[in-house]
């Protein structure tokens, strides 16, 4: 039996092998180089120990007891390694836990921000000189090595971060696990490791902060660098401008710092380091940690990328470069101050005079070429050896002020120098005199005058490199802001690089400059706000922001970051972010509110909520307890075919009785689709959430821009441009003929300048006047652009509208406002501002009697453009009026045949369904596809992701799907999304109810009567359900002339619609057109190209006027494939081949003197085929020409809506209303080869 001894023996060992694991637990904490693997490999070593000597305590033992020493030896070894875990356990839960894991270690080693300009130049010429250059790195800044490279930089790939450290401090670079890497970049776009992963509002991992997963994906970067020759002495650092979410550098081995926030840099002392190399080669290594505590803090609506996403550089610091920082203030009144940060050197500081000059320098181009202007401000202060922060201030007279339309601006010099007058050091920055307050009356000014925020949410998102911009992208995206009326961008939810901010302050744009800090999938949101110790994290973000980008004239108010919540941490960062930075407001919007946030905390200067309904924004806007503007920080979500309801915002925006409504920022501007191949069709198509493998996604819910992730616009973009133009005109009178018949018409315009800081003297104005009788316009020209304006009318002469080929009957006046110069954001001719008026045209005074006589009338009868008596270019029929119609009934086939003279079978009616099947012109083709119910109703549409949005979206994210039907069965379904109410009422796009005809009538009678024409057909038919159902009822008319014209009419009941339904979809006839009649010509609104595509509430923009296309040219190629290229307002549309044979859609009322107009849209996709596409690579390969063109003839459809994509937002002025009974007529006229489809839209139907 064992001893007393032994036992003693025992628990010692087993209290000891604790205690060594405890002791390594620490120990791995504190030194980088002992990792979790090799702290195992000791723990394995102890526990060998430890059970080898208690076996060899046992073998002691008498033989007699062996079996119960066994058991004895069993228990006890059990005994001694539970002790160790449990002790170890407790050694872990009270210690420090990893820097990536602790809030409170936000840096180790990393120099105080400073300004951006910084670069520590030795003359003053190459510091003013470099002032002008957005690149940081050029030429004239001689202490700067940039780092970058495409093949420098090696990398390797791990998925622990410790493990990554213990590699970098044992020096085990295996060449085999390293591949090149650019830098900048994003390493899961950059190598063949990791992937990105997109999510809105959940964290990818759990939401346990501080902690993250044990599985930690880490790259560690290598490259090796030499000194330039040039640099002798002084002191260096390795700055970072952006990389994380953590990192780690090391310089020739030896750990130089450790820092978070990916998005602001970082900056490290590496002097030391540098100086242990004997050799001159330089090696180094960043360990760059995807999750970290920091993490928690940057959920931001965006793709979860990570790496060195920004550049590096090599900063030398010579001697005598005691300036640490520096900031400028420059006023409307003229103040101007500088104050410079000395080091603390004591008596080791050479500076002992700072001098400062403002220089009215005017850059003239993006290349930082700059004219030399003269010194309007000259400041120097003597220094001592105690002093530190020195401010130098003055006043200069009459300065040329900085706003988003005049980017007036100075270039400020520091100097410092010795005792003996050398020059120690020179910086530079750009420097903006403005002035931004809010006044008493709570609205936001900029130079004492109210500016109307015309914004744009801005991620950093290129669809190759991903977070990774270059100054190219930078100013792609500004030009292309700048050239469609935008002047604000937020820097959603992140600062921004420093050359995007030099840009805006070249260009001239405001800019809201937010902090790298969302929380928006933590529950409660301010959870971690409210947290103490998270406080100085939050700190930091919010005040190293203002401390790099202060002296940028282009931000005009900051943010401490996007829907964070409320609490101590904040209000903390608020305070010490108005310390530093006094004279510009503070906007956040803090997503209190489940759905549109609140906005209205005490954390904001601005009421600034996100995504607020038009009447709650008035009602913002106009509330008696409230002295902040309003400025909305997100509106109009741009999610796919959106952004409908946009000019009600505006119509708020721009009325001068409502000043504290002051504009506010879409969401967004570039749809975040990352570039990808499909494997299976090869197709380049813009991924989203899911595409990479992540499981963890929000899907396409990052597919809301204005753009393209290439940047091509989407068509909403000219909406935005034409709501947001700083140019309102206003007809003043009609287009009056004054004297003879050869006289112009004059038109007179009133035109509102709604600049805030800029008169009309850049623009002039230019016209065309168009008509419905050609796309070539009747008049052309220009004027000088005032509050008011005659034009004359040249070419709409009487003399010489009575002479043209065909008479117009509708005339429209086009005016633009347009650019007089080239700028560095837009050319000459650019068009800033547009409107359209359809003109009346009168006579006042005698007509030469030669016109007269020649007119018919007609001038006297030109109202609202009608020429009675007008020329018709001599118009022909489309067939032959004294055809011989007949009707014979196909049994076998089951259908009605209609024939004109020898084109047998005409007009094919199906009897089953009351299709029309088949339609034949004049020259015998017939214009219809070989396809099953080829003209038949149409109630529904391909979803768009605002028809998706509802509230069980929402629920989707928290409860299962059977879950979700039950809470609408209880609480109701009025916020569940228009297409979940679709698929419940038999109105799914992808199970379409199906045409069933319940019977025919056929009526020769008027064929009888001498001046018959036609045949009339009455279908009494319902649109079935997949499963079974009627879901309403229609009567279709068709009238079938002896000419070959089909009128056709219909009367809809839908009384078996849901009584939860909103709205349908839409509400017109399908057909499905030859592919030979590609060719497209309407007079409607919109244009050729995907610009026009317009909606009943997105049509703003959407100018009248004859317009040819092609099908594919009307496709609007969105990331998911949906309802799209929609024309509304249509008098009439042609599709013709290429001969011009084809057939014309006209406009019918079913009231006299009624005016009627169809939207139409054509695709080489079906609704089914687009509503199956989750990407533009599941659409089916189509070929302009070779396949059948699907074609919309909608009597209504429903608008598109666009506060926000999660809710029903389509406002009910746009709805299409269930309830109501519907009748409709249009024409479809054959078109014979030559045919003018102007002529024929004007001759008389059915003769």
């Amino acid at each position: 039996m064992p001893t007393n001894a032994t036992y003693s023996q025992l628990l010692f060992f087993s209290l000891t092998a604790a205690l060594v694991g405890c002791y390594v637990t620490v120990l791995s904490k504190y030194e980088s180089y002992l990792t979790e693997t090799h702290f195992f490999y000791y723990e394995s070593y102890i526990l060998n120990a430890l059970l080898n000597q208690v076996a060899l305590e046992y073998q002691k033992t008498d033989a007699n007891y062996q079996i119960n020493v066994n058991a004895l030896l069993l228990w006890h070894c059990f005994y001694a390694v539970v002790a160790f875990f449990i002790l170890r356990s407790f050694a872990r839960a009270f210690m420090p836990a990893e820097d990536w894991e602790n809030p409170s270690i936000t840096q180790r080693r990393r120099l105080p921000m400073r300004s951006s300009s910084m670069r520590y130049s030795e003359t003053s010429s190459d510091a003013r000189d470099q002032a002008t250059q957005v690149p940081l790195c050029t030429a004239f800044t001689k202490n700067v090595l940039l780092l970058d490279s495409q093949t420098e930089w090696r990398f390797m790939y791990t998925e622990d971060p410790a493990e990554a450290k213990f590699l970098v401090w044992g020096k085990e670079h295996d060449p085999k696990k390293y591949c090149n890497v650019p830098v900048p970049s994003n390493w899961q776009l950059s190598t063949p490791h990791d992937i990105p992963i997109y999510t809105n509002v959940k964290y990818p991992f759990p939401a346990t902060p501080p902690y993250l997963p044990r599985k930690n994906p880490t790259g560690c970067y290598q490259r090796k660098f030499k000194l330039p020759k040039s640099w002798k002495g002084g002191a260096y650092s390795i700055l970072f401008h952006g990389a994380g979410s953590a990192y780690y550098a090391y310089v020739n081995g030896a750990l130089v710092g450790y820092s978070q926030d990916s998005c602001l840099p970082a900056e490290f002392d590496v002097t030391e380091q540098l100086k242990r190399s004997k050799t001159g080669d330089h090696t180094l290594e960043v360990v760059c940690i995807r999750w970290s505590d920091g993490s928690f803090l940057e959920d931001q609506d965006h793709w979860w990328l990570s790496g060195i996403a920004r550049s590096v550089e090599l900063i030398r610091k010579p001697e005598g470069c005691d300036v640490v920082d520096f900031s400028t203030q420059a006023d409307m009144n003229g103040h101007f101050s500088t104050s410079v940060l000395l080091a603390n050197k004591g008596t080791g500081r050479k500076t002992k005079k700072i001098s400062v000059k403002l220089y009215a320098d005017v850059q003239t181009s993006l290349g930082g070429e700059y004219k030399k202007g003269e010194e309007v401000f000259r400041g120097s202060a003597n220094v001592d050896s105690r002093e530190e922060n020195i401010v130098v201030s003055g006043f200069v007279q009459k300065p040329k002020l900085w706003t988003a339309e005049t980017p007036n601006l100075y270039t400020c010099v520091v100097t410092t120098e010795d005792e003996k007058g050398n020059t120690l050091q020179a910086e530079s920055t750009r420097v903006g005199f403005k002035t931004v307050e809010i006044t008493s009356k709570g609205v936001f000014m900029v130079n004492a005058k109210a500016i109307t925020v015309a914004g744009v949410n801005r991620h950093d998102h290129h669809p190759d490199t991903g977070k990774t911009m270059t100054i190219a992208t930078f100013l792609e995206d500004i030009t292309v802001l700048k050239q469609n009326n935008f002047n604000a961008i937020r820097t959603c939810h992140y600062p921004n690089s420093t050359e995007f901010y030099k840009l805006c302050d070249y260009l001239g744009m405001y800019v809201c400059d937010e902090a790298n800090i969302e929380v928006h999938g933590m529950q409660p949101m301010g959870k971690l706000a409210s947290d103490p110790y998270w406080t100085q994290a939050f700190c930091e973000r919010i005040t190293r922001m203002a401390q790099r980008d202060r002296n940028h004239a282009c931000i005009t108010t900051w943010s401490l970051g996007n829907e964070s919540g409320r609490g101590c941490c904040l209000t903390e960062a608020r305070a010490r972010l108005r310390a530093i930075d006094p004279s510009r407001p503070i906007m956040y919007e803090s997503g209190g509110d489940l759905i549109q946030g609140t906005g209205r905390t005490e954390l904001t200067d601005i009421i600034c909520p996100m995504y607020p309904p038009v009447a709650l924004t008035n009602e913002l806007g106009t509330r008696a307890d409230e002295d902040r503007p309003v400025i909305l920080c997100e509106f109009t979500h741009a999610m796919g075919n959106s952004n409908g309801n946009l000019d009600r915002y505006w119509d708020l925006f721009w009325d001068e009785s409502k000043p504290r409504i002051q504009g506010g920022y879409v969401w967004d501007m570039v749809d975040q689709g990352l570039r990808k191949i499909d494997p299976k069709t090869k197709k380049e198509f813009w991924a989203y959430g899911g595409d990479f493998g992540d499981v963890i996604n929000d899907k396409q819910f990052c597919i809301n821009g204005l753009w393209f992730p290439d940047r091509k616009p989407h068509p909403a973009v000219a909406e935005c441009k034409r709501l947001m133009q700083p140019i309102k005109f206003d007809l003043h009178s009609d287009a009056v003929i004054k004297g003879s018949g050869s006289a112009a018409p004059e038109v007179s315009l009133k035109v509102k300048n709604r600049y805030s800081f800029s008169d009309l003297s850049h623009l002039e104005l230019t016209y065309t006047v168009t008509s419905d009788a050609s796309d070539a316009p009747l008049s052309t020209g220009s004027a000088a652009l005032s509050d008011f304006v005659t034009l004359k009318l040249k070419g709409c002469e009487p003399s010489t509208l009575v002479n043209l080929p065909l008479s117009p009957t509708r005339v429209w006046l086009n005016v633009s406002a347009v650019m007089k110069k080239e700028t560095e954001w837009s050319s000459k001719g650019h068009i800033i501002a547009q409107a359209q008026f359809e003109v009346t045209l009168k006579i006042e005074g005698e007509v030469d009697s030669d016109v007269q006589s020649r007119s018919q009338g007609i001038l006297r009868k030109f109202t609202m453009g009608t020429m009675t008596g007008a020329k018709t270019g001599g118009l022909v029929t489309s067939g032959n009026p004294e055809a011989d119609l007949t009707v014979s009934e196909d049994t076998a086939k089951k259908a009605y045949n209609f024939d004109i003279d020898s084109h047998k079978r005409a007009v094919v009616i199906d009897k089953q369904t009351g299709s029309l099947t088949k339609l034949v012109t004049p020259s015998g083709k017939n214009v219809l596809a070989k396809l099953p119910n080829n003209i038949s109703l149409n109630v529904t549409r391909a979803a768009t992701d605002n028809d998706r949005g509802g509230a069980q979206m929402l629920m989707d994210f928290v409860l299962p799907p059977a879950a979700v039907n039950v809470v609408g069965s209880v609480l109701g379904t009025d916020l569940f999304s228009h297409e979940y109410h679709w698929a419940r009422g038999g109105l799914a796009a992808s199970s379409a109810p199906s045409q069933v005809c319940k019977s025919i009538t056929v009526d020769d009678s008027a064929l009888k009567d001498q001046a018959g024409n036609y045949i009339e057909t009455q279908c009494k038919t319902s649109m079935v359900k997949t499963g079974g159902g009627e879901v309403l009822e229609c009567e279709i008319f068709y009238r079938i002339y002896r000419n070959g014209d089909v009128q056709v009419r219909c009367s809809i009941d839908p009384k078996n619609m849901r009584k939860e339904l909103k709205s349908l979809p839409r509400l017109g006839l399908s057909l499905a057109l030859d592919p030979s009649l590609f060719n497209i010509t309407y007079l409607g609104q919109g244009a050729g190209d995907v610009l026009g595509e317009n909606y009943p509430d997105r049509n703003t923009c959407a100018d009248f006027g004859v317009y040819t296309t092609t099908p594919k040219e009307m496709h609007v190629n969105y990331v998911v494939p949906g309802e799209n290229g929609a024309r509304g307002g249509c008098d009439w549309a042609a599709f013709t081949d290429k001969e011009g044979a084809g057939l014309l859609i006209r406009a019918d009322s079913l009231k006299a003197g009624e005016k009627s107009s169809f939207s139409f849209s054509a695709s080489l996709f079906s609704i089914a085929e687009l509503e199956a596409a989750e990407h533009t690579y599941d659409l089916p390969n189509k070929g302009q020409g070779n396949d059948p063109i699907f074609v919309n003839i909608d009597h209504k459809i429903m608008g598109i809506g666009g506060d926000c994509s999660w809710l029903p937002c389509v406002y009910d002025d746009y709805l299409v209303n269930p309830k109501e009974k519907y009748s409709f007529a249009f024409w479809m006229c054959p078109l014979a080869k030559g045919q003018s489809p102007y002529a024929q839209s004007k001759r008389p139907v059915g003769i």
